[in-house]
C-alpha cells in the first residue's frame, strides 16, 4: 500500500469552528499520515496516532524556509504559504522520508474515505494527483520534489524566486489567477507532458463561494452533506454521492456539533447532528459575503498587487 503524508500549516489566533470535525475525518483515515505545523495547542480528546501537531510559529517557519532557499522569502501572513506549497516536499522533507506520496490540503475541508478514491492502482499510474490547491499530491521523488524551482520557460509563469520574495499572492500552488494575471504550477505542468497528472473534479465537492446554497464547481446542487466517522455523502434530489472531501471556500461555518460520535449533517452554513433550515443563516451569510468582498477589494489596492498585475499584463494572447 502506498504511504501518504499530507501537510497543512495552520497559524492564527484560533482554529476554525469546525476544525474538530476535520480532525475526526483525519483520524478516520488511519492509512494517511497528517502533519499540522501550528502555533496553536490542540488538546481535544482523541487518538492522534496518524496526526502530528508540530508547534512552531510563522516567523520560525520563515527562517527555516530561508535556510532552504538561500535567500529571504517574504511571508507576512499565513495565507502567503499557499505559494510555498509545491516546495513542501523540500521544506518538510524530514516528515515525508518514509512516504511514497506527500501533499497539501486546505483547512476548510472535511475528508471522506481517502483510500476508497486514492487506490494503489490509481497512484501507480501518475506522478501528481489533483491540480487544485484544496488537495494536491506529489509522488515523493527528486523530480517531483524539485518542480517548484524549475524554469518552465513560460512568460505567464513566474519563477519561484519572484513568487517567494513578493508580498502578493500568486496562487502558485495551483492554476494561478488566470489569463494575463499570472499562472501557477498546475498550468505549467499541463504544458509538460513528462509529468503524469490526474484530476477528477467529480470526486470532491468544491462549493461555489458566491452562492448560499451548496452548488459545486462540477455542477452538482447538493441539498446537504452527511459525515459519519470518515464517510462523506452528499444528497441531491434523493440521490447519494460519495465524496473524497468537501471544500467550504470562503464560508463562515457554524459548528453546533457536541460529539463526532454521531452522524453530522452539514447544511448552509451549519454543522449539526440534525438537519437545519435556518433563514436567519441566509441573512448572516449575505452580510458576511458583503464584508468579505469589501475587504478583498481593499486588500487588492496595494503596491504588490498592482506590481503583480502589471507584470503579467500582456503575457498571453
Amino acid at each position: 500500500m502506498n504511504k501518504i503524508t499530507l501537510i497543512s500549516p495552520y497559524f492564527g489566533k484560533e482554529f476554525s469552528p469546525f476544525f474538530s470535525v476535520l480532525v475526526d475525518s483525519m483520524i478516520n483515515n488511519p492509512n494517511i499520515n497528517f502533519v499540522i505545523p501550528t502555533n496553536l495547542p490542540y488538546k481535544e480528546n482523541g487518538d492522534y496516532s496518524n496526526i502530528l501537531f508540530v508547534r512552531t510559529d510563522l516567523h520560525y517557519l520563515n527562517d527555516e524556509i530561508d535556510s532552504v532557499l538561500g535567500y529571504h522569502a517574504r511571508i507576512d501572513s499565513p495565507y502567503k504559504l499557499v505559494d510555498f506549497r509545491p516546495a513542501y516536499g523540500t521544506i518538510f522533507s524530514k516528515y515525508i522520508g518514509n512516504s511514497d506520496w506527500w501533499g497539501y490540503f486546505d483547512s476548510d475541508i472535511i475528508f471522506g474515505n481517502i483510500s476508497e478514491f486514492l487506490t494503489d492502482d490509481l497512484l501507480d499510474m501518475f506522478d501528481r494527483v489533483f491540480t487544485h490547491g484544496h488537495l494536491t499530491l506529489f509522488r515523493n521523488n527528486n523530480t517531483m520534489n524539485s518542480l517548484w524551482n524549475k524554469n518552465f520557460n513560460l512568460p505567464e509563469v513566474p519563477s519561484f524566486k519572484e513568487v517567494s520574495t513578493s508580498k502578493a499572492i500568486f496562487a502558485f500552488d495551483e492554476w494561478g489567477w488566470g489569463k494575463n494575471k499570472g499562472r501557477g504550477i498546475s498550468y505549467a505542468l499541463s504544458n509538460d507532458k513528462s509529468i503524469r497528472q490526474y484530476d477528477n473534479n467529480s470526486w470532491f465537492a468544491d462549493i461555489i463561494k458566491d452562492k448560499f446554497e451548496f452548488n459545486t464547481t462540477s455542477g452538482e446542487n447538493i441539498d446537504y452533506f452527511r459525515y459519519n466517522k470518515g464517510n462523506l455523502t452528499g444528497y441531491a434530489n434523493n440521490t447519494e454521492i460519495k465524496y473524497l472531501y468537501v471544500h467550504f471556500q470562503k464560508r463562515s461555518m457554524i459548528n453546533r456539533v457536541s460529539s463526532t460520535e454521531l452522524p453530522i449533517y452539514i447544511t448552509p452554513n451549519i454543522l449539526d447532528t440534525k438537519k437545519n433550515e435556518n433563514q436567519a443563516e441566509l441573512k448572516r451569510w449575505i452580510s458576511y459575503q458583503k464584508d468579505r468582498k469589501i475587504h478583498q477589494k481593499i486588500a487588492n489596492l496595494n503596491y504588490w498587487y498592482l506590481k503583480r498585475r502589471l507584470r503579467f499584463w500582456h503575457t498571453e494572447k
